[in-house]
């Protein structure tokens, strides 16, 4: 098997370049796939929110603090000029998350004054950071990126708890999710070799096993509604 590997390793690096081989070519084309895949992630959470009007079981909170999260890893992929290969999905991503966001404030009645404010503030950080921070600064960023992803999900995982229902979240978008993430730590230790972005992408996909996790607990139980307690008519 060590000569086959050896032989296809030599052969990649005389079409490709020296710097090649059969473990790097893997992980570019992981991570092209997983940017090829980000392109319709959340479409599938989208239709299920805006065919049902619904967002049961869905934590804005969450999603938001995925934006930001989303956000540093793209600005900071983008000025430490590390591969598209190894970052890319993240400004797909972000933009159908922004759309997930507006449909969840909208069905929950909270898509108000405050959304747009906070709007304005991000779009003035992220103006700011791409023209002031450098690169120490966005690697202190990626470390701050690690709790930011973690508090990101929980939310999502008590609103499930709490409400015994996986709701509207779609189960195609969550295990896209994992396999991005799992994916991500194989490139990153290939491509990257960062700890901080390598940490984040592991404690990222336990909690994404964890959401996974839910939908088997949970399966397909609604939400639960409070009876409605009526009066007899007697005759």
């Amino acid at each position: 098997m060590e000569s086959v590997i050896g032989q296809v390793n030599q052969v990649i690096k005389t079409t490709l370049g020296p710097e090649w081989d059969l473990s790097l070519l893997i992980s570019k084309a992981l991570g092209y796939g997983i940017i090829a895949g980000s392109l319709l992630l959340k479409v599938p959470q989208i239709l299920k929110v805006a065919s049902s009007k619904s967002a049961e079981s869905l934590s804005a909170s969450s999603i938001a603090m995925e934006n930001i999260g989303f956000t540093i890893s793209l600005l900071a992929g983008y000025k430490l000029l590390n591969p598209f290969s190894t970052y890319g999905e993240s400004a797909f991503i972000l933009v159908q998350n922004f759309f997930l966001l507006v449909l969840v404030l909208k069905y929950t009645q909270k898509l108000n004054a405050v959304f747009f404010t906070g709007l304005a503030l991000y779009a003035g950080a992220v103006f700011a950071a791409l023209n002031y921070v450098d690169n120490e600064g966005f690697n202190l960023l990626l470390k701050l990126n690690i709790p930011l992803f973690i508090i990101s999900k929980f939310p999502q995982i008590i609103t499930i708890i709490k409400n015994k229902s996986v709701g509207q979240l779609s189960f195609i978008t969550c295990f896209l999710n994992l396999a991005g993430s799992l994916a991500r730590v194989f490139t990153t230790i290939k491509e990257v070799n960062n700890p901080v972005i390598l940490l984040s992408y592991g404690i990222g996909s336990f909690l994404n096993s964890i959401i996974l996790i839910l939908f088997f607990v949970y399966g397909t139980k609604k939400v639960p509604t409070r009876r409605q307690v009526g009066t007899k008519k007697t005759n």
